[in-house]
């Protein structure tokens, strides 16, 4: 195969009636899927081997532009919502994409640019964004091989098989949701997923649906712990694990009695890196992102973590890092020290907002917990966190136990309480949101 969209084909000739896709009351057979993405393929003037941009307002239209994109022979780029027109015309024109692709409900439009091809390898079949927090978003191509071919080992490991029903949450263009929607089809199984960020909607989905198998990414698991009644059916789940602390780690045992837990280490520019399955009887260092995925070599270089792998990126020399770093402790596991850019250097001192969020998340009455650096004229730079406080906590009970858990030199020079950590549409905190509340 050489693109998704065969892959797509191959399905709905074996399976025509087997589910493919759920969103809210929409269901989708593998080859109604198809047929959505044949018909949409047949009004897109794009040219093979043309690279476009693809804004679609649903998971089931961005689901079939993409493989309406492939069918054409185009390299589909789904755009991230949210984002103001200059900086989506910013994309196109920096990016040297050959069209702008908008799919809604109400209509289709496309925007077809003159620029010249940008594409590292000729077998690149799709291109994935960057999170585009500062500056333009840049364009990742990859081969269908570079996901395709590790598919089989990945969903040993998180447990996906033919009869798997996996719930997620969020736009396809967060490389996540794209990555492992793909890797359920196929494996033969099927997708759920909702439009609304609404956690008593997802749970009555998850039942009524029968879904087995979770991915959502922390922010929105520490959404769904709000869910009073337990999911026996869920037999997986698997997350990014950075920022999955203990508290959290409780709750989600307490709500997946019979889940499987995997959490994992990985980067848009590789694929996955590293994997840890807990012992959920088992305290756990939240800094150890466990042992490599087979197949994928690591080693450490002035601090910074180096990873060798076969499935990455067009154009990437590995081994590749992507600045993060760490060290491998003597049971040969990951021991992550922080991303590159994380730190804020006060007054001399370089502190680490991960570890500082980490303790914050930790602390009895807090929710959720965020630290951003902000400009300070005598230390160069300081700390302020957000927090949002469980309801039976007052704030100053909160700030009271904010100096027995942090550093003198960790202490925030603001603490702001909100009534919630707003997140973008790939599931990551939106920081301009955030700091909008200062």
């Amino acid at each position: 195969m050489k693109n998704f969209y065969e892959l797509l084909a191959e399905k709905a000739r074996l399976h025509p009636e087997r589910l493919c896709i759920v969103e809210d009351e929409t269901a989708l057979s593998c080859s109604e899927l198809l047929h959505y993405a044949d018909e949409l393929a047949t009004r897109l003037p794009a040219k093979t081997g043309d690279a476009i941009l693809i804004l679609a307002d649903s998971f089931t239209r961005q689901t079939a532009a993409f493989f309406a994109a492939q069918e054409k022979g185009a390299r589909p780029i789904l755009l991230h919502h949210g984002l103001a027109p200059e900086e989506e015309t910013a994309i196109v024109r920096e990016r040297g994409l050959q069209g702008f692709w908008r799919i809604s409900e109400s209509g289709e439009s496309y925007q077809a640019q003159e620029a010249p091809q940008t594409f590292i390898d000729a077998d690149d079949c799709l291109g994935v964004l960057t999170s585009g927090s500062t500056g333009t978003p840049k364009v990742m191509y990859r081969t269908f091989r570079s996901w395709a071919g590790f598919f089989p080992t990945q969903n040993e490991i998180f447990g996906v098989d033919g009869e798997t029903r996996l719930f997620l949450h969020g736009s396809l263009s967060f490389t996540g949701n794209l990555n492992a929607f793909l890797a359920v089809l196929f494996a033969g199984g099927a997708t759920i997923t909702s439009a609304r960020l609404r956690v008593r909607t997802w749970a009555a989905l998850i039942r009524k649906r029968h879904a087995n198998v979770l991915y959502l990414v922390p922010a929105k698991l520490r959404l769904l712990t709000s869910e009073k009644e337990p999911f026996p059916n869920v037999r997986s789940l698997f997350t990014g694990s950075q920022t999955v602390g203990e508290k959290l780690l409780a709750r989600l045992t307490a709500l997946l009695p019979n889940a499987r837990f995997t959490l994992y280490y990985g980067a848009s520019e590789l694929n996955y890196i590293t994997y840890t399955v807990l012992d959920k009887g088992t305290a756990r260092m939240p800094e150890n992102l466990g042992k490599p995925f087979p197949g994928v070599g690591l080693s450490i270089r002035d601090g910074k973590i180096f990873v060798d792998t076969a499935y990455h990126v067009s154009g990437v020399e590995v081994p590749f890092t992507v600045g993060d770093a760490g060290y491998i402790n003597e049971a040969g596991e990951l021991i992550f020290e922080g991303r590159g850019d994380a730190y804020i250097n006060k007054g001399g001192y370089k502190i680490s907002a991960a570890r500082v969020e980490r303790v914050l998340r930790e602390l009895p009455g807090v929710a959720a917990a965020v630290v951003l650096p902000t400009a300070d004229e005598g230390r160069g730079e300081d700390l302020i966190a957000f927090l949002v406080r469980e309801e039976s906590v007052d704030e100053q009970a909160v700030r009271r136990r904010l100096p027995k858990i942090l550093k003198p030199v960790e202490m925030p020079e603001r603490v702001i309480f909100v009534p919630e950590i707003p997140l973008n549409d790939r599931g990551k905190v939106d920081k301009k949101r955030l700091r909008t509340m200062l």
